[in-house]
């Protein structure tokens, strides 16, 4: 390895020991020149210093499956929620019934702390708030995840510590008839581009069910 060309980079050594794993166990003699002191722990063995690193990469692996199997727990919970209510809302005889139903399995779910059928046809201060939403945040598609601003939140629910909603409308698309309504306490639960397998299949037997309570 010839350095003719000027000093060898941090780059090009590591490259070196990488291509020759054995070249210090082969040079033992080069240790006694190598600073591997440590201001706390003196001089560690090579090997513990190995040994450290894989301890570290194993902790690392062990944290990010640990994050992995806690999605994949919140996932089935929120599998089971969802297929539960849908399963109820046939029982469901009138509409009250069905917001009450909503209101109570759906706040289940991980960082929901609200959620709610609005009907569009009420002459309320929260139908109007949710009508003036359906004109600007639901213009162009059936749902919206985000963050609202302070004049898009008046009226709309009285928990002022929520920080982002997610609105889905039900029925015809220039007319519907009712829009589902959540809201969090986090800021970034609900966000655009989040998936919504589980609440599209809500949505749709929420309004097959309130075509037939029609």
């Amino acid at each position: 390895m010839s350095h003719s060309e000027g000093p060898l980079t941090h780059q090009q050594v590591l490259d070196f020991l990488h291509q020759h794993p054995d070249f210090l166990l082969a040079h033992p003699y080069l240790l006694l020149e190598l600073n591997l002191y440590n201001d706390t722990q003196g001089a560690p063995n090579l090997a513990l210093l190995q040994q450290r690193t894989l301890r570290e990469q194993n902790q690392q692996l062990q944290k990010q499956i640990a994050q992995m199997v806690a999605h994949a727990q919140e996932n089935e919970q929120i599998y089971r929620l969802f297929s539960e209510c849908q399963r109820r809302l046939w029982q469901c005889q009138d509409v009250s019934a069905l917001t009450e139903l909503l209101s109570q399995e759906l706040t289940q779910l991980p960082n929901v702390n609200h959620c709610q059928l609005v009907n569009l046809s009420d002459d309320s201060e929260q139908a109007r708030a949710v009508n003036a939403l359906r004109h600007s945040r639901l213009k162009d598609s059936n749902g919206y995840q985000g963050r609202l601003n302070q004049a898009e939140r008046t009226g709309l629910i009285e928990d002022e510590q929520c920080q982002s909603f997610a609105l889905y409308t039900l029925g015809d698309k220039d007319n519907p008839q009712a829009v589902l309504l959540f809201a969090s306490h986090c800021a970034d639960h609900f966000a655009p581009g989040n998936g919504s397998l589980f609440v599209s299949e809500l949505v749709s037997s929420l309004q097959l069910r309130l075509q037939h309570l029609a």
